[in-house]
């Protein structure tokens, strides 16, 4: 998942049940501890990083995995299918689709376009 769309996830407040080893983060621009790098590319979050840098997740943007996203849609998830390497999320009520060149980035356009008309 690209830095834009997993800060716009925390903007439009998805629900993070809690960190998971293994899971990307990206550092927030204005934390001092990261690198260039590690700010553009994202970081896997290890056990030292639960343990030593959790505000730093915290303040930084999750990238959720694609089941959170999926879950996270609820009911209103319908589908999930790939065409000519671009991957489409629908729901069927209210009709909405989120496409990306990757499944998870599909999902969370769709739980962000469902956010959007409930609001």
């Amino acid at each position: 998942m690209k830095r834009e769309l997993a800060k716009e996830l925390k903007s439009a407040g998805f629900p993070i049940p809690f960190f998971q080893v293994g899971h990307k983060f990206y550092p927030h621009e204005n934390g001092t501890r990261w690198s260039e790098a590690a700010r553009a590319s994202g970081v896997a979050i290890t056990p030292h990083e639960l343990q030593q840098h959790a505000r730093d997740i915290e303040e930084g943007y999750y990238c959720p995995t694609l089941l959170d996203l999926i879950e996270a849609c609820g009911k209103h998830f319908a589908r999930l299918y790939v065409e000519a390497a671009l991957w489409t999320a629908e729901s069927d009520n209210p009709p909405t689709a989120g496409k990306a060149h990757s499944a998870e980035e599909a999902v969370a356009k769709l739980w962000l376009g469902l956010r959007e008309k409930a609001l």
